[in-house]
């Protein structure tokens, strides 16, 4: 028996765009796309937190450099993904400003991760508002006897466990204003192509061009069947008739 088809509704969009046809709906494709992607960076922060948790349960060894740096890259990732979700946009993907539904200990986080990704991790600083000590660096002259040496010396933040509590706490206060947002996005994108496949005979056709081989875009079967399910999912919305 084969399989249900599906579509690739982003081909659809890019198509219309260039022929300068429906643009709205063009623009909820896109719009659902964009409100999925900085969702999805969210989650993978909160996932970042919770490796980096689990590895944070053992006793800290200063010997043990690897695990260090590993906590190091999971706390970094953790801000890189949260603020790129929040505060930056691209060419590629549009924003989404959470601000106005935090509260104002919230926005102080907010303000204090974003600093820290633009003046600590992603540029070299002191992390602007951060209270702590991500990295201090200093030139110094060394004598041994009658010999003396010039050198630098630094001293790197790897993990403040406050501020991965303040992390894992902003990352799951934004998670439901986006996850709302997206899910608000697919209902009015049902709904757009409804009328369309409602007033247009032809639409279903307009959606024909763009067969998808879904295990082919996700890189296995395995992924491609974990995407199926989520049609019996609220992360897949309303039902538009086709014929």
């Amino acid at each position: 028996m084969a399989a249900d088809p599906t579509y690739n509704l982003t081909a659809l969009a890019d198509r219309l765009g260039v022929e300068g046809r429906l643009p709205a709906l063009a623009g909820k494709i896109r719009r659902a796309r964009e409100l999925h992607s900085l969702h999805t960076d969210l989650v993978m922060a909160l996932e970042s937190v919770a490796a980096l948790d689990n590895l944070l349960l053992a006793p800290t060894d200063l010997s043990d450099h690897g695990k260090m740096i590993t906590e190091s890259a999971l706390l970094n990732n953790a801000i890189l993904l949260y603020a790129r979700a929040t505060k930056t946009a691209s060419d590629e993907r549009k924003g989404f400003d959470p601000r106005p539904r935090f509260d104002e200990r919230q926005k102080a986080i907010h303000r204090e991760l974003c600093d820290l990704r633009d003046a600590a991790i992603a540029h070299f600083g002191s992390g602007g508002v951060y209270s702590g000590e991500w990295q201090a660096e200093l030139s110094i002259l060394q004598f041994r006897g009658e010999d003396a040496k010039v050198a630098v010396v630094t001293r790197r933040q790897t993990v403040d466990k406050g501020l991965v509590k303040r992390v894992r706490a902003q990352i799951e206060a934004a998670l439901p204003h986006f996850r709302d947002a997206y899910l608000g996005s697919l209902d009015e994108l049902t709904d757009a192509l409804q009328l369309e496949a409602d007033t247009n005979a032809d639409f279903s056709d307009e959606i024909g061009q763009h067969p998808l081989n879904l295990a082919l875009f996700m890189k296995s079967e395995q992924a491609a069947d974990e995407a199926r399910r989520s049609f019996d999912s609220e992360h897949a919305r309303g039902a538009v008739a086709h014929s």
